[in-house]
């Protein structure tokens, strides 16, 4: 998770491409979508008229200003938006965004509000923002991934933040990262056959790393089997 990886998987600011994160930390992760930073591993949005994952994308900054298309409009703003998050500057980021919200709702508008409340620390207003994304692209794992960080942030409901994991791994199951955050979150529960799964699932998906975890909470499955096993014995004697 990179400078910031205890507490985000993929940030444009620090996110480094390829980089494992660290295992031994909770993930909470949130995913922003951009041509801008294609060859990093947080993603930004930038609409346009083509879709890529149910978001809308586009190439940079063409000219609005002969047009009084909303559609076009709403582009315009989320651009600019997605300049001002760029250079960190998101309250201005977040104005774009809602101009574009306001011209025409977006689920990506939605998405990109969500991530920058995220990064300001006010996680109950980025759920609202996923939330109000899903409700427009109701297929998108990285929404459900990022719901369920910000739930670990604003009060650690671990069991929101499973149920929304493992609707991003119902939506996306070849993601060996969100197979990885569902199979630590599982085995905070107490899941431990959700963890093996998950973690065999990261693990045939090439992220090696989790063969370590999967071995250990293996042994921890098997020695709550024995320690079942030996309380039953004493009872029957």
């Amino acid at each position: 998770m990179s400078a910031s990886r205890n507490i985000l998987l993929r940030n444009v600011l620090s996110a480094t491409p390829g980089k494992a994160f660290a295992r031994q930390q909770v993930p909470a992760v949130a995913r922003y979508f951009s041509l801008f930073a294609k060859n990093n591993t947080f993603r930004g949005v930038v609409s346009s008229r083509d879709q890529r994952q149910g978001f809308a994308t586009s190439s940079p900054f063409a000219d609005f200003s002969k047009t009084d298309d909303p559609l076009d409009k709403a582009q315009q703003y989320m651009d600019e938006g997605v300049s001002f998050q760029s250079n960190n500057m998101l309250p201005l980021a977040m104005s774009s965004f809602q101009k574009s919200i306001n011209v025409r709702p977006t689920a990506a508008a939605y998405y990109n509000m969500g991530v920058c409340y995220f990064q300001l620390g006010d996680f109950q207003s980025s759920i609202n923002s996923f939330q109000e994304s899903l409700k427009l692209s109701p297929h998108h794992a990285d929404v459900h991934t990022n719901i369920a960080s910000a739930h670990i942030k604003l009060n650690g409901n671990m069991k929101e933040a499973q149920n929304h994991l493992q609707a991003a791994v119902n939506i996306a199951p070849q993601d060996a990262e969100i197979q990885f955050n569902l199979a630590v979150i599982s085995e905070q529960n107490g899941d431990l056959d959700g963890a093996i799964n998950a973690y065999q699932a990261a693990v045939d998906q090439g992220l090696t790393d989790a063969s370590m975890n999967l071995r250990n909470v293996k042994t921890k499955k098997f020695a709550k089997m024995a320690r079942e096993a030996e309380f039953n014995d004493s009872k029957s004697e």
